[in-house]
């Protein structure tokens, strides 16, 4: 009986000894690593199958981009009072255009924006520009060229419909 006893206890006793540290632990875990800037797109054109010099292209292009894309952000970070703007919106159940209305942006933050879009587009059209055309259909990209047809306003009118007699 003595001996359950003493196990038990010293069971215990090193349970509470080991809840500190590893509540430590958890405390000292490392800052997460940025991801690499090419993985989103090598992951896009997996189904591509790649060279070996596409990819190193593809990985230079984006290391490149990833810094004039983050000064642009930066410079387009949204202030507090901004942010508390867009989280009512959120919460009002906004999305997409609306939540965008909901939130004024500085001349300045617009610019920066379309500076990152732009420089994200100029990235993703030079990548495009590796690829021959049998990768772009196996990674199930399609050619953005311009569209033919008819414009928004010339649209051919419906027939209207016989009234039921």
């Amino acid at each position: 009986m003595k001996s359950v006893v003493r196990t038990l206890l010293s069971l215990s006793l090193a349970v509470v000894i080991a809840m500190p540290l590893v509540a430590q632990e958890k405390k000292t875990r490392k800052v997460r690593k940025k991801p690499d800037p090419a993985a989103g797109i090598l992951k896009k054109l997996e189904k591509a199958e790649l060279t070996e010099e596409q990819v190193a292209k593809i990985k230079t292009l984006a290391a490149a981009t990833a810094e004039k894309t983050k000064e642009a952000r930066a410079k387009a970070a949204l202030t507090d009072e901004q942010k508390a703007a867009m989280k009512k919106a959120r919460e009002e159940g906004k999305k997409g255009d609306e939540l965008k209305k909901a939130v004024t942006l500085t001349e300045e933050q617009k610019a920066a924006m379309k500076e990152a879009r732009d420089c994200q587009a100029a990235m993703m059209k030079e990548v495009m520009g590796l690829l021959t055309a049998e990768q772009k259909e196996k990674a199930g990209i399609k050619e953005r060229g311009k569209k033919g047809g008819k414009k928004g306003g010339e649209r051919k009118p419906r027939a209207k419909k016989k009234a039921a007699e």
